[in-house]
């Protein structure tokens, strides 16, 4: 069995189709269809079954994946044993939510792309909840995220920053709709959110629920941190977001907030990894300049 067949069919399974993975891999379609038929006559199931036009992962070949990643892991660190002195190679996958990948670790990316330019650094935004069920299946390196549900022992979490979430509003956004302390009110407005699954939206959600208040505007999904904060200051609406998304916004009075008496949530930063995963040179560097960076950040105002 050959480890480069393996990898390939990992990149198969990873890309959705034969010529995504050879393009990624450097391999011709031909090269990587002759792989794959040398690997089905090893290990003597099929790897593939055509459904429609495509050609879809078996489920018995799907069960091969957690395997081949091990062995790509500990062949990895078998190449690093003597790379004291060499530069970090290897490639880091990272899965990062919106608001943290804009606002949050620039720096961290910066610095590490300038102490390691020949990693292949794989960011991938999704929202706290799907980075959580990566991280448990280890799809990924690391996961960088708002704590939600919490993890089980077979994952290492980091604390890196707690921050404060407050209801974010136009500073033309009517003074007679801004008091949200009251009990049974319908508001005349709309909710703003780049992704309802947010965990800071959960939170308002609920607490909008606790309350009784109702909106009678619709609510605009936009699935950008930054269109939903260009959605406030244009006034169409109030979004509940991380103080720090608008911090230079909220101190030029572009935005202002809306103080709501019972409602101090805070949302706590973390990065994630499964136990099993081999911690490469890359990895640790990046884990370390996460923690050095970020924790001397002033972010709030």
């Amino acid at each position: 069995m050959d480890l480069h067949q393996l990898k390939s069919f990992k990149t198969i399974v990873e890309k959705g189709s034969f010529l995504d993975a050879a393009n990624e891999l450097n391999y011709s379609l031909s090269a990587i269809s002759y792989q794959m038929q040398q690997l089905e006559n090893e290990i003597k199931f099929p790897l593939f079954e055509k459904i429609g036009r495509r050609m879809v992962p078996t489920e018995q070949s799907l069960k091969l994946i957690p395997h081949i990643k091990k062995m790509l892991d500990e062949m990895e660190q078998i190449r690093m044993l003597n790379a004291k002195d060499r530069k970090i190679e290897g490639s880091l996958t990272i899965s990062v939510s919106d608001s943290i990948l804009t606002y949050i670790i620039q720096p961290v990316l910066k610095e590490f792309i300038k102490k390691a330019p020949d990693v292949q650094l794989k960011l991938k935004v999704k929202n706290s909840y799907d980075i959580q069920k990566e991280v448990v299946h280890n799809e990924i390196d690391l996961g960088i995220h708002y704590n939600v549900y919490g993890y089980d022992n077979q994952i290492k979490v980091t604390e890196i920053k707690n921050f404060s979430i407050g209801l974010m509003a136009s500073s033309n956004f009517p003074i007679s709709e801004r008091n949200f302390n009251l009990e049974n009110q319908i508001k005349n407005s709309c909710i703003i959110n780049n992704d309802p699954n947010a965990v800071y939206q959960i939170y308002f959600r609920d607490y909008l629920k606790e309350r009784n208040l109702k909106f009678t505007g619709q609510t605009l999904e936009v699935w950008s941190i930054e269109a939903t904060k260009q959605s406030v200051m244009n006034n169409l609406g109030v979004a509940c977001l991380p103080r720090f998304v608008a911090t230079n916004e909220l101190k030029k009075g572009e935005i202002e907030e809306i103080l709501i008496k019972d409602f101090k949530q805070n949302i706590m930063l973390i990065v994630a990894h499964h136990s099993n995963k081999w911690i490469s040179p890359a990895m640790n560097l990046f884990l370390n300049l996460l923690k050095e960076i970020i924790s001397d950040q002033e972010n709030e105002i």
